[in-house]
């Protein structure tokens, strides 16, 4: 399941909180930007999503 970043849902305003929920450094952000995904990295463990407050992250079932 691919994480995916909802751009529109992002306020892009402040240090993403999600980014710190990651346990294996899979969520990367340039400045205030919108989050971004590795997904090579990502386990979909789904701790970003659960924490994201505006549900701009997303798993996507394949």
């Amino acid at each position: 399941m691919p994480l995916n970043v909802i751009v529109e849902r992002c306020p892009q305003n402040h240090p993403c909180p999600a980014i710190r929920r990651c346990p294996v450094g899979a969520l990367k952000q340039d400045g205030f930007d919108a989050p971004t995904v590795d997904n090579q990295k990502c386990i979909d463990c789904g701790k970003c999503t659960s924490f994201c407050p505006t549900g701009a992250l997303v798993l996507e079932k394949k």
